[in-house]
């Protein structure tokens, strides 16, 4: 009996030809390979993260910049991994818009842009287009100082664009003080580094401009020396037009808030808007008839009063210029000490 029914289990089993067992039916290698596949579906799936898990992330990563986006930016130089993700969640991300521009020309500035992806295209009117890649803080300088945008920003389509208002930067700042002051030697460090390159770059061009003054008086004096044509004097005046304009004498600047310059006349006071040796420019409307042509007033240069008088120009729109008659020496001297001081704030000394 034994031997019957080990014979009988014996007689249920054969043998494939790769040597695997089989039972009668032929299902043993199914059993085998249901098994192996069972168990090759569970240990990936253990450790495969779930859907929710990657949304987690995505969600995770988008709420702020990360630290190492910050890191490369000059106004957070030295701040440490726990600092900067404090920062990162000042920002919140934007909707870019490619349709409309980032910010405009003149207007005011209120808020820091973080670029981390894509390109921001920077235009000022003849001038160079600058294209952006990240990482970029974009409009840090007039946003701290409330100056009116320069530049117009666009964003190109699928960037990545953060913004932070310079109010909320500022309190936190002032919250944490040993920050600000890093923030603040950061802030000096990048404006003296542009302060530098733009002494460099005028540098440059002064001495251009020194070049292509000589050339134009020899110009000028050649036209003299030559026979006369019908094209001599309209050259002749072309260049002497030239040659005045690029004098040194007409350089303008622009007075800042801190230097602010009024003309005050009998109808009101106007803002000097730009001011040389021999002109300046009244925002309009200024307190003068419309068809004036020559005016008189009081100069003020941050607090020293001059007489004035000159011609007056429409320049614009929105801006009146007036050439102005001949100073006085000791007039003279307190303008060419206001214009100083007002190019010494240009400087890197």
């Amino acid at each position: 009996m034994r031997h019957g029914r080990g014979s009988e289990g014996r007689g249920r089993l054969a043998t494939s030809r790769g040597g695997r067992a089989l039972d009668r039916d032929g299902r043993g290698d199914s059993c085998v390979l249901a098994a192996r596949a069972s168990c090759e579906r569970e240990e990936p799936i253990a450790q495969r993260p779930t859907v929710s898990d990657r949304h987690d992330r995505r969600y995770r990563r988008a709420m702020a910049p990360s630290g190492s986006d910050l890191r490369t930016i000059p106004l957070f130089r030295g701040f440490g991994s726990d600092a900067l993700a404090e920062l990162g969640e000042l920002f919140t991300r934007m909707t870019v818009d490619d349709a409309a521009p980032l910010f405009e020309i003149g207007e005011p500035a209120t808020a820091l842009y973080l670029l981390t992806a894509g390109e921001v295209v920077l235009e000022h009117p003849d001038d160079e287009v600058f294209r952006l890649s990240p990482p970029a803080l974009i409009g840090e300088l007039g946003a701290l100082t409330a100056l009116p945008r320069s530049t117009r920003a666009t964003v190109i389509a699928g960037s990545t664009v953060w913004t932070v208002p310079a109010a909320r930067l500022q309190a936190y700042l002032a919250q944490h003080q040993e920050r600000g002051v890093q923030f603040l030697v950061n802030l000096l460090g990048v404006v003296a580094e542009k302060i530098y390159r733009d002494q460099t770059r005028m540098s440059d061009m002064r001495q251009n401009l020194i070049r292509t003054q000589k050339e134009l008086k020899r110009l000028r004096e050649l036209v003299l020396d030559t026979v006369e044509t019908p094209l001599s004097a309209p050259v002749h005046d072309t260049l002497d037009q030239l040659i005045a304009n690029n004098r040194r004498v007409g350089y303008r600047v622009e007075p800042p808030p801190a230097l602010a310059a009024r003309l005050r006349l009998d109808g009101g006071t106007a803002e000097v808007t730009s001011l040389s040796r021999t002109q300046m420019t009244l925002r309009a409307p200024a307190p003068l008839p419309a068809d004036a042509t020559w005016c008189s007033g009081v100069l003020d240069l941050a607090g020293t009063e001059i007489p004035v008088s000159g011609t007056v120009t429409r320049a614009g729109d929105d801006r009146i210029t007036v050439v102005l008659d001949l100073l006085i020496e000791a007039n003279a001297a307190i303008l060419e000490g206001y214009l100083t001081r007002v190019q010494l704030l240009d400087i890197l000394v």
